[in-house]
C-alpha cells in the first residue's frame, strides 16, 4: 500500500480533530462555558447518566477536578445529580433535557451536515469508515495515555502550537521553572501560542484558555537543561503566570496585551520588556531576586512596592540604594492614573530598575 496515501488519510483526520475543537471551543464561548464543560456534556450525551467517576476516565482528568465541572453544569442547570437506580448509595449525573435543547441544536449542526455527507456512501464504505474510527479513536486513547505517562525525552528540539479557537483572552501557565524561559508576542495569526523547548520536553496543555507547560523532572541537572521559548498570539489579552525558580526569564511583550504577570521562586535575571497597559496590571515577583529590570513606554504610569529589602533600586532615575523592609515609589500621577503597572517584589531583590524607553 502506498504510504504517501496512508500520510494523506492521516493528515485528513488531524485536520478533522482541528476543527472539531475549534468548533467545541465556539461553542463554549457562545454558551458561556468552558471546554471542559461542553466535553463532558458531549459525553453524556453519547453515554447518557455516569458517574463522575466514569467521567474522570472518559476525559483523563482527575476525580476533583470532574467534580468541579459537574458543579459548574449544575449550577447553570445543564445537569443534576440523582441517586444511581442500581445502587442508590452511588450518585450519577444526568443531563437536564431542557436546559440542553438549546445548546444540543447546535452542536448538532456538525452532526447534520455531516449525515450530508454519509448518504453518499455505500453500507460498505460505512461499516470500513467506522471501523477505521474506532479502532483511530482506541490508538490516540492509548499513545496519549503512554505519552503522559512516559519519561521525559532528554535530547534534541520540541515544538507545540495550538489553534486561537476564537479566545479573546487566554492565560500561561508555565509551571517547574527553567534554565532559560523566553515569553514573547508574535506568532502565526491562527495559533493561540507557538512554544520551543530546548532539553527536557514538558508536557503542554491547552484547556479552558489556559496553556500549562509543565516540566517532570525535578533533578537539579535536569533543571539546567531547560531553555524554553514561548511565542503569544498578540490579538489575546494575556494572564502570564511563572511558577518555579530561573536563572534567566526574559518577556519581550510590548506587543502583547498583558493583563497580569507573576512569578513565584527565586531569579538570578529577569527582563520585562512592556507595551501600553490597559487598566491596572500587576507584576509580582515572589521568592527573591538578583536583578530585575522592566521598560515600559514613555508616559506610562507605574508604582513599585518591595518588600523584604533591596540593595539597589533604580525608578525613572530616581535611584535609592540599600533599602530595608519596605520600599513604595511611583511615577508622576501614577496614583490617578486609569491605565497603571502595579510591580511587587516579595522576598527581596539585589537591584530593580524600571525605567521609561521610546
Amino acid at each position: 500500500m502506498n504510504r504517501q496515501n496512508i500520510d494523506s488519510v492521516i493528515r485528513s483526520l488531524q485536520r478533522v480533530n482541528f476543527q472539531r475543537s475549534f468548533f467545541g471551543q465556539t461553542v463554549a464561548i457562545r454558551f458561556g462555558l468552558s471546554e471542559s464543560d461542553v466535553e463532558a456534556l458531549e459525553l453524556l450525551i453519547d453515554t447518557g447518566a455516569a458517574t463522575a467517576g466514569k467521567l474522570s476516565d472518559l476525559m483523563g482528568l482527575t476525580t476533583g477536578a470532574v467534580t468541579r465541572v459537574i458543579d459548574r453544569l449544575e449550577q447553570a442547570g445543564y445537569v443534576r445529580r440523582i441517586p444511581d437506580p442500581a445502587d442508590r448509595r452511588r450518585v450519577i449525573v444526568e443531563l437536564v433535557p431542557d436546559k440542553m435543547a438549546a445548546l444540543e441544536a447546535t452542536m448538532a449542526r456538525v452532526g447534520d451536515k455531516g449525515a450530508e455527507e454519509i448518504s453518499h456512501y455505500s453500507e460498505s464504505d460505512l461499516a470500513v469508515i467506522n471501523d477505521f474510527l474506532t479502532r483511530m479513536a482506541a490508538i490516540t486513547h492509548d499513545e496519549a495515555t503512554a505519552l503522559r505517562d512516559a519519561p521525559d525525552a532528554t535530547a534534541g528540539a520540541s515544538e507545540h502550537a495550538a489553534p486561537i479557537g476564537g479566545l479573546e483572552r487566554a492565560r500561561l501557565l508555565f509551571r517547574s521553572g527553567a534554565n532559560e524561559l523566553l515569553i514573547r508576542g508574535g506568532t502565526e495569526a491562527e495559533d493561540l501560542y507557538r512554544a520551543k523547548f530546548e532539553g527536557p520536553v514538558p508536557q503542554v496543555r491547552l484547556r479552558d484558555g489556559i496553556v500549562s507547560i509543565q516540566y517532570k523532572g525535578r533533578l537539579q541537572w535536569d533543571w539546567r537543561e531547560r531553555r524554553a521559548d514561548v511565542a503569544l498570539n498578540t490579538g489575546v489579552a494575556w494572564d502570564i503566570e511563572v511558577a518555579g525558580g530561573a536563572n534567566k526569564l526574559q518577556g519581550k511583550l510590548a506587543l502583547l496585551d498583558v493583563r497580569s504577570f507573576e512569578h513565584a521562586g527565586g531569579l538570578d535575571q529577569v527582563r520585562l520588556t512592556l507595551g501600553k497597559p490597559t487598566g491596572t496590571v500587576p507584576i509580582s515577583f515572589t521568592g527573591g531576586a538578583n536583578s530585575i529590570r522592566i521598560e515600559r513606554p514613555t508616559g506610562t504610569a507605574a508604582r513599585l512596592l518591595v518588600t523584604g529589602g533591596a540593595a539597589g533600586v533604580d525608578f525613572d532615575h530616581q535611584k535609592v540604594g540599600g533599602t530595608g523592609g519596605h520600599t513604595e515609589l511611583e511615577s508622576a500621577g501614577a496614583s490617578h492614573a486609569r491605565d497603571v503597572y502595579v510591580v511587587e517584589v516579595t522576598g527581596g531583590v539585589n537591584r530593580i530598575t524600571i525605567v521609561e524607553v521610546h
